[in-house]
């Protein structure tokens, strides 16, 4: 119950089954939680390491979208104690040179903070109780369009409807540190502390990138959501352009 519960919406994509003597197992939905479960049993401080293996989604299986019941995911994972968005901006660096060589086409890695989703919610008015199902609707502005996604918050989830419409006056930004500053701007905004937290933490996390040098393949952007409830702090993801 524990790691099945830091899947948040997505939960129900996990192949759940049990042994002859009724024991409830899973095929692995991913390489994070069983990552952090082994960190906490080994009792490991700080680690930096990559893992390729396959994965299982009890998912409706689409060619055209990329989705498949089994595939392979290639994780590479930083834990322990280090300096702010050090970490972060490394992983980004290595996302960046990882497509560069794989010759794939023009890129972008997209990036946001938790804590500023969850303070941008907070100023719009969005109840706590609906933070993560709301993000996980948010989630899906990669693959839907707003209208889509607001009847989703609305009429499935309960949402006001001036709520919602404020969520897409933020949802709908992207830039760079000039976002950073306009955002900073914001009085409502800014009377949240955790979007301040989160804010603090992505200026920090640019000025990484522009020493990595790799400014110009990120984009902020306050579309870029996750529905899972593990993630807490950076988010970021790599798309096609």
């Amino acid at each position: 119950d524990v790691l099945t519960g830091k899947y948040g919406e997505d939960t129900k994509l996990i192949y759940d089954l049990k042994d002859q003597g009724g024991e409830i197992l899973a095929l692995r939905y991913d390489l994070t939680v069983p990552f952090a479960r082994y960190l906490a049993m080994s009792k490991i401080t700080n680690i930096k390491r990559y893992h390729i293996a396959k994965v299982y989604r009890r998912d409706n299986p689409s060619m055209t979208k990329g989705r498949y019941r089994e595939f392979y995911q290639c994780d590479f994972d930083i834990a322990g104690q280090y300096d702010p968005m050090i970490p972060d901006a490394e992983c980004i660096k290595i996302v960046v040179e990882a497509l560069e060589n794989l010759g794939l086409g023009s890129f972008v890695v997209k990036v946001n903070h938790r804590c500023l989703l969850d303070g941008m919610f907070a100023a719009c008015g969005v109840p706590k109780d609906k933070f993560r199902t709301i993000c996980s609707s948010v989630d899906k502005l990669d693959k839907s369009p707003w209208e889509e996604v607001r009847k989703e918050m609305v009429e499935e989830k309960q949402l006001d409807g001036a709520i919602a419409d404020r969520i897409w006056e933020y949802v709908s930004k992207k830039g760079d540190m000039k976002l950073v500053e306009e955002l900073r701007n914001d009085a409502e905004l800014m009377k949240q502390a955790e979007a301040k937290q989160g804010l603090d933490a992505m200026e920090l996390l640019l000025k990484y990138c522009d020493i990595f040098r790799v400014t110009d393949k990120v984009v902020f952007d306050l579309s870029l959501a996750r529905g899972l409830d593990y993630y807490t702090g950076v988010i970021y993801e790599a798309v096609l352009t």
